[in-house]
């Protein structure tokens, strides 16, 4: 005893790291049996997935035929894209051909221009009064014999995109087209080129791999329901048309006039745009003039989006 009282501290020490011994021990035993259990359920894993790797592939039992559910899936998948490419659906391009000359396009550009010329007049549509005369944005080309033949394709395109957007416009019989722009291309280069007309936007198409998104903006002068015909028709068309910003203004506004505020009452609260309010004036056996309705200066940036056709298509 008088050991154990002169080495006390000497005493407790071990005992404390014999119980840490047996802890110790205690703790790798239960992890070691953790262990095992943990690698007999991953050796039963592959061993399940050996058996089904090795197991030969069947078409199913006689409750589920995957054979059948395969094609059903793929004939679903090929309905679903061809309604995508109704939606999408390209605009043809003038000339419609994957072979072009020279010819051919100078012919294709001055026939369509003139064409889209004769349109605007029948339909009562104002051209601006340019030196050249407007091209809608081929004025460049309409004065050339031979093209950039890496920009062949895309000036074909082009043409019938720029068509297909002046038929919507002189179809809903807007007052004026005052400019028309699109991308530029290789052949839209000419440092010696006079004229001031502004044919090109700034931005370029862009892809993903599957869609191409072509940009163009038009402005022309119109009414409040010439221009409601003109957005319903972008909608409305088998092509995708996305209108992707609206500028609208009071053509008297944009020319210094203002919005007729001078006139007593001003802006009529809520009207449409272009709508103004002025003092009732009675006729005798006629209805007071409420609204005066103004000529609408309209600038729209178009997205025309369409898939890129497939090899050999």
């Amino acid at each position: 005893m008088s050991w154990a009282k002169r080495n006390l501290y000497f005493l407790v020490s071990c005992i404390i790291a014999v119980v840490l011994l047996g802890a110790a021990g205690w703790y790798c035993w239960t992890s070691y049996q953790a262990n095992n259990a943990n690698w007999d359920q991953l050796k039963g894993a592959y061993d399940t997935l050996k058996t089904l790797a090795d197991k030969p592939i069947g078409p199913g039992n006689s409750e589920i035929d995957n054979i059948k559910a395969a094609k059903d899936q793929t004939e679903e998948v090929k309905k679903r894209v061809a309604e995508m490419e109704k939606l999408f659906k390209p605009i043809r391009s003038i000339p419609d051909t994957n072979h072009f000359t020279d010819r051919m396009l100078a012919f294709a550009i001055r026939d369509t221009v003139n064409q889209l010329r004769a349109a605007a007049q029948a339909k009562n549509v104002t051209l601006p009064v340019t030196t050249p005369e407007f091209a809608f944005s081929f004025s460049l080309q309409m004065a050339k014999t031979s093209y950039d033949p890496n920009s062949a394709e895309m000036l074909a395109r082009q043409l019938g995109e720029v068509k297909a957007i002046c038929d919507v416009l002189f179809n809903a019989r807007v007052m004026a087209l005052t400019s028309i722009q699109r991308e530029k291309t290789s052949d839209d280069t000419n440092p010696n080129q006079t004229s001031t007309q502004p044919d090109y936007v700034d931005s370029i198409s862009l892809t993903n791999g599957t869609t191409v998104i072509s940009p163009y903006q038009i402005s022309f002068e119109c009414f409040t329901p010439q221009l409601g015909t003109v957005l319903a028709s972008f909608a409305n068309q088998p092509h995708t048309m996305v209108v992707k910003t609206l500028d609208i203004q009071p053509v008297d506004m944009v020319m210094g006039g203002g919005m007729g505020m001078g006139m007593e009452g001003g802006a009529y609260p809520g009207a449409y745009p272009g709508a103004t309010t002025a003092q009732p004036q009675y006729r005798p056996g006629g209805l007071p003039t409420i609204i005066d309705e103004k000529k609408l200066k309209v600038i729209i940036l178009l997205d025309i989006i369409k898939i890129t056709p497939a090899p050999g298509r």
